[in-house]
């Protein structure tokens, strides 16, 4: 709830600001067609921003999803690698578990 809260702040904030902005350059002491270009040039540095930084963003996400199937890669060969030293372990308790009871059969039948 407190993000939602912070991100409307943020956006209203930005909004007044950029009102504020195109205030001033309309209020400014120049002409009609100055202020237009002024006003084309901003939007098209601004545009230009939100493109560049779009791309940069979309190529962090890449190597964010790149870099995350690496690590799954990894920890499934780290965790392939300790099943089979379980399951190795695992037959050999086994095989002792199963020579003991030999043994002990033996030696009841002995008796």
């Amino acid at each position: 709830m407190s993000n939602n809260r912070t991100g409307g702040w943020a956006a209203l904030f930005l909004v007044g600001a950029t009102a504020g902005a195109v205030t001033a350059l309309l209020m400014a002491p120049g002409s009609g067609a100055r202020t237009r270009r002024k006003l084309t040039r901003k939007g098209e540095e601004v545009t230009r921003h939100l493109i560049d930084t779009g791309k940069e963003l979309i190529k962090k996400c890449e190597d964010l999803y790149e870099r995350s199937g690496e690590f799954a890669e990894d920890a499934t060969h780290e965790l392939s690698a300790k099943y089979r030293a379980l399951r190795d372990q695992s037959e050999q308790l086994l095989g002792e578990a199963e020579a003991i009871l030999r043994r002990a059969r033996g030696i009841t039948v002995g008796r």
